[in-house]
C-alpha cells in the first residue's frame, strides 16, 4: 500500500481551473480596453474595473474560506485573487500586450506550483504524506473488514483546535448517517482518547455522500464559555447565539425572529446537561435586546427551582399547574387578540415593537404540567392551548419554549395524547436542541443519527436538530452565566411588561401579578401572599446533605424555617442591587409622587421601568403599597 495521499479525484478539471482563471482574466482585459476605446476615458473605466475586481475577490475570499483547503493553498488562492484585481486595473490604463500577459502567466502560474503538486495528473503522486490519523482510518476503518470498507480521509487541514479532513465514502454504498451510528467503532479505529472530540457532519462544498471529520485534540471550549451579554442576539438575523461549536469554528444559533415571525421550540437534556442555564442565556438574549423587544413569561413545573434568574426577573412567573394554566391561556388570549388587529389594521405577520413586543413563554420542565399523570386536573387545557399557540402564535408574535428532561413523547403530553404530536412537529419546525443525557431515545424525538449519551461532560453541549440554511449540524457548548453575571447582567437592561391596555386585561391576573422575588417563591411554596408561615417542626427540617442542599444547588432556599426568615435574607440580596435608579425613585415617593406615571414624569423615565424599579425596592424592603400608590418603607 503506497504511503503517499491518493491523487485528488475530478479528472483533469482541478489542474485545468489555473488556466481557466488566467484566461478569464485576458479576455477581461480585453473587454476592458475596448469600453477604453468606446468611452474615451481611462481614468473612468479603470475606477470601475477596479471596483468591480474588488468585489469579486471580496466574495472569492469568502468562498475560499468556506473550502476544506490547506493554508498554504489558502494563502495562494488569496495572493492569486489580489494578482488579478491590480493586473486587470493596470493593464486597463496601460493597455493590454505580450508582455503584461506573460507577466500574469509567471505571476499565476507560480502561485498556481503549490495547487497542482496537491491535484496530480494520472501516476504522479503529491508531496503530502499521510497523517497518523489518515493511516489509522486506511487500517481500521476503510479496509475490507472495517465498518466502512473502501472509505478514506483526505485533504487533511490542521486547525486551531485539532485537524479537519474531507472523509471520502462509497458512493451508493455509504452515507454520514453511518459513520455517526459507528462513532464509537469509528472512535477506537482512529485510537482517540476520551477528550479527543470526533465530529462528522456533512461536507459544505462537496457532492454526497463527502462528509467533513474534524478531530478535536485541543478543546477551546473545555473551560465553558460566558454568555457575552447583550451582543449574543444578532439584530440583523432575529437570532441568538448558543454558544461555539466545539472546535471553535463558528457559533451555533437559535432562531428567534425571521420577517414577520416569532419562534419557538423545544430543548431536552438530561440531568446536569446544562438546560437551565442553556434557558437563562436564550431568555437574558431576548429581553436584554432593544431592536426586537420581547417580554419573558416563565413556567416551571418545579415550581422556580429550575431558574432562579428566570423566577425572579421574568415579567410573569408560574410555579403551580393552576398558573401555568393561567399563562397559556393569558397568551392564548394575547394571540387572539392580535389575530383581529392584523385583520382590522390590515397586517401581515408580526414586527416586534415597543409598543407592541413579541410574547415568548418559557415552561420549563414541561412534561409535568403537560402529562396527565402529573396534572389530572389541568393536564388537556394546558395541552390544548400550547398545542394551539405552538401552530398559529408565532405569526403574531406569540411563542412557547418547551424544556424538559423527558427523552420521549411524554415531554408533550404523552403518546396517548391528540396534541401530543401536533404540539412536537411545530416546535421543533421552529427550534429543536438536544443536549447531553444518558437516554438516546432522545435523538429519534429530534430526528438526529447523534446519541446523546456520547455527548462529552461538563454540561452545555448540545446539537441543532435542524440548522439554518448554511449552518453546520456540529456539537456546540451553550453559554452560561456563573453566579456573577446573574447578579450583574439583569440589572443593566429593562425587563419588559404590556402597557397595552387591551393586552392587559386579556391576561388574567396580569395587573395583580406578583412582582418580588419573595412573593413569588411564596406562591411556588404553596404559601399565600401577605400571610407568614409557621416556623418548620425541628423534627421534620432536613438534615445537611438531604433534599435541602439539593434545592440549594438550584439556588433555592432550602425549607426555611421560618417565612420571616427568607424574606430577610431575600430583602438583604436585593438591597446589593439598588442603584442610582432607585434611588431616584426613593427621592420621588419622598416628595409626594407616590405614583408611578408621576414618579416616571419627575425622573425621566418611562412607566414600564418605573415598574421594574418599584418591584426590585419592594423585593428590598425599602418600598411598600401597590397599584397607583406607593410609600417608602421606613416612613411608613
Amino acid at each position: 500500500m503506497s504511503t503517499l495521499e491518493t491523487p485528488t479525484e475530478g479528472g483533469l478539471r482541478p489542474q485545468l481551473a489555473p488556466h481557466a482563471a488566467v484566461g478569464a482574466l485576458v479576455v477581461a482585459a480585453a473587454a476592458a480596453r475596448v469600453a477604453v476605446h468606446v468611452t474615451g476615458d481611462e481614468q473612468v473605466v479603470a475606477t470601475w474595473v477596479a471596483g468591480a475586481a474588488f468585489v469579486v475577490g471580496v466574495v472569492a475570499a469568502t468562498r475560499l474560506r468556506r473550502r476544506p483547503l490547506d493554508k498554504k493553498s489558502r494563502r495562494r488562492a488569496l495572493a492569486f485573487i489580489a494578482v488579478a484585481g491590480g493586473w486587470l486595473t493596470a493593464v486597463t490604463v496601460t493597455g493590454l500586450s505580450l508582455g503584461a500577459v506573460g507577466v500574469l502567466m509567471a505571476l499565476g502560474y507560480g502561485l498556481s506550483l503549490h495547487w497542482w503538486r496537491q491535484r496530480p495528473v494520472g501516476l504522479i503522486a503529491p508531496k503530502v504524506s499521510r497523517s497518523e490519523y489518515q493511516r489509522l482510518w486506511s487500517e481500521n476503518v476503510g479496509c475490507s473488514d472495517g465498518v466502512l470498507p473502501g472509505s478514506r480521509l483526505s485533504n487533511p487541514e490542521p486547525i486551531g483546535a485539532g485537524i479537519r479532513y474531507a472523509l471520502r465514502l462509497r458512493p451508493g454504498k455509504q452515507h454520514v448517517g453511518m459513520v455517526v451510528d459507528k462513532m464509537k467503532t469509528v472512535r477506537g479505529g482512529l485510537k482517540l482518547r476520551p477528550e479527543q472530540q470526533l465530529i462528522v457532519e456533512a461536507h459544505p462544498t462537496e457532492p454526497e455522500p463527502t462528509a467533513l471529520l474534524t478531530i478535536v485534540t485541543n478543546s477551546p471550549v473545555k473551560a465553558g464559555v460566558l454568555w457575552p451579554g447583550p451582543s449574543a442576539f444578532d439584530s440583523e438575523t432575529g437570532r441568538v447565539q448558543l454558544g461555539p461549536y466545539a472546535d471553535g469554528e463558528g457559533t451555533a444559533t437559535w432562531r428567534a425572529y425571521t420577517d414577520n415571525r416569532l419562534w419557538g421550540g423545544f430543548i431536552q437534556g438530561g440531568t446536569g446537561s446544562g438546560k437551565s442555564r442553556l434557558i437563562d442565556s436564550l431568555a437574558m438574549s431576548l429581553a436584554a435586546s432593544t431592536t426586537h423587544p420581547t417580554v419573558i413569561f416563565y413556567a416551571d413545573g418545579q415550581g422556580g427551582a429550575s431558574s432562579p434568574l428566570l423566577m425572579r426577573h421574568a415579567d410573569l412567573f408560574a410555579g403551580t399547574f393552576d398558573r401555568i394554566l393561567a399563562m397559556v391561556e393569558g397568551m392564548h388570549m394575547v394571540m387572539l387578540l392580535r389575530q383581529r388587529e392584523n385583520v382590522e389594521w390590515g397586517l401581515e405577520g408580526f414586527t416586534p415593537t415597543a409598543d407592541r413586543p413579541g410574547l415568548l413563554g418559557i415552561i420549563d420542565e414541561c412534561h409535568k404540567p403537560l402529562l396527565e399523570a402529573e396534572n389530572p386536573a389541568y393536564w388537556k387545557r394546558t395541552q390544548q392551548l400550547a398545542a394551539t399557540i405552538s401552530r398559529e402564535g408565532g405569526k403574531v408574535g406569540v411563542a412557547l419554549v418547551l424544556a424538559s428532561q423527558e427523552p420521549t413523547l411524554n415531554a408533550f403530553g404523552g403518546a396517548g395524547s391528540r396534541y401530543c404530536e401536533a404540539l412536537r412537529s411545530s416546535l421543533l419546525t421552529g427550534n429543536g436542541i438536544m443536549l447531553a443525557g444518558d437516554d438516546p431515545n432522545a435523538k429519534t424525538i429530534f430526528g438526529v443519527k447523534e446519541n446523546p449519551k456520547e455527548f462529552p461532560v461538563g454540561g452545555g453541549y448540545g446539537l441543532v436538530a435542524k440548522p439554518a440554511p448554511g449552518a453546520r449540524q456540529a456539537l456546540f457548548r451553550s453559554t452560561y452565566l456563573d453566579d456573577r453575571s446573574k447578579k450583574v447582567w439583569p440589572g443593566r437592561f429593562v425587563w419588559r411588561s404590556f402597557d397595552d391596555p387591551a393586552v392587559v386585561a386579556a391576561v388574567k391576573g396580569y395587573s395583580s401579578r406578583e412582582r418580588t422575588f419573595a412573593d413569588r417563591k411564596a406562591v411556588a411554596d404553596g404559601v399565600p401572599v401577605g400571610v407568614v408561615a409557621q416556623p418548620v417542626p425541628a423534627q421534620r427540617q432536613p438534615a445537611a446533605g438531604g433534599d435541602g442542599a439539593a434545592l440549594e444547588a438550584f439556588g433555592a432556599v432550602a425549607f426555611p424555617p421560618s417565612w420571616e426568615t427568607f424574606v430577610a435574607q431575600a430583602q438583604q440580596e436585593a438591597r446589593k442591587e439598588l442603584g442610582p435608579s432607585h434611588a431616584k425613585v426613593l427621592d420621588a415617593i419622598a416628595a409626594g409622587h407616590t405614583s408611578p406615571q408621576r414618579i416616571a414624569d419627575e425622573i425621566g423615565l418611562s412607566v414600564r421601568q418605573v415598574h421594574n424599579l418599584l418591584g426590585t425596592l419592594m423585593e428590598a424592603g425599602r418600598v411598600r403599597g401597590g397599584g397607583r400608590r406607593y410609600e417608602v418603607a421606613e416612613a411608613a
